[in-house]
């Protein structure tokens, strides 16, 4: 059975301040265009990029404090230089990045606020360790890639999809991920050509350069003239 939800045309033009799908959720309209569910960190402008948010490089390799048997859905740890707030990370994954353990990815279902250095953490997991943990094992945090997007000028940053309409900060939505779209451009593209996140305007795109390692999004329809917003074959999904 597909889990992808089919959109009335109604759908993609609205917001909620109400969670109504899981965030990263796939939808897809009658026409084949494609959608992804998710929540703002920041008034997102119509017609513009929104992306994950970025890592916070303190909940890498955090260090776990009490072992964990096969079958358990609780991990407690030492939280890093930061704080996060309840819940922040949950529908988001919990890696197992060193030590005993390593390898596993877990969904995470939920959590009280950590503070910064917080020797007993607790992190409530969806799934259950397939491999034990002990204080060898090393914990990163990465949140649902949907759950705060937003504007930015980082390249790196993972793409979430492009607003169809102008959205809340903290509110949910549908951000298209491929098909024919409006994406506001800080260059000229010509047609047929691929292009990426922009480095200088937050939520515009950009012709492809010459690094290899920029995420590529789609390729232009048409030629696209610089500041304006010309229809694109977008294909992040």
């Amino acid at each position: 059975m597909s889990n992808i939800v089919s959109l009335a045309s109604t759908d993609i033009w609205t917001e909620s301040s109400i969670q109504q799908h899981p965030l990263g959720a796939k939808g897809e309209t009658g026409d084949g265009r494609i959608f992804r569910y998710g929540k703002t960190a920041e008034a997102i402008t119509i017609g513009y990029l929104a992306v994950a948010p970025s890592i916070d490089t303190a909940t890498i390799t955090q260090a776990v404090t009490s072992t964990a048997a096969i079958g358990t859905k609780k991990i407690t740890f030492t939280h890093g230089a930061s704080t996060s707030t309840a819940n922040e990370y949950a529908e988001g994954w919990a890696t197992i990045s060193f030590g005993t353990g390593i390898g596993q990815t877990l969904k995470i279902a939920s959590h009280l606020a950590f503070t910064s250095g917080g020797t007993s953490s607790v992190l409530n997991l969806e799934d259950p360790l397939l491999v034990a943990l002990d204080t060898t094992s090393k914990l990163d945090l990465t949140h649902n890639p949907y759950n705060g997007v937003q504007m930015t000028t980082s390249a790196t940053t993972v793409p979430a999809g492009v607003a169809l309409r102008s959205f809340t900060s903290a509110y949910y939505g549908w951000f298209q991920t491929r098909g024919v779209v409006g994406l506001f451009a800080d260059a000229t593209i010509a047609a047929g050509y691929e292009f990426v996140a922009d480095g200088s305007v937050s939520g515009g795109i950009d012709v492809t350069g010459t690094d290899a390692q920029q995420i590529k999004l789609g390729n232009a329809i048409q030629a696209g003239a610089q500041n304006y917003a010309h229809a694109v074959f977008l294909m992040i999904d």
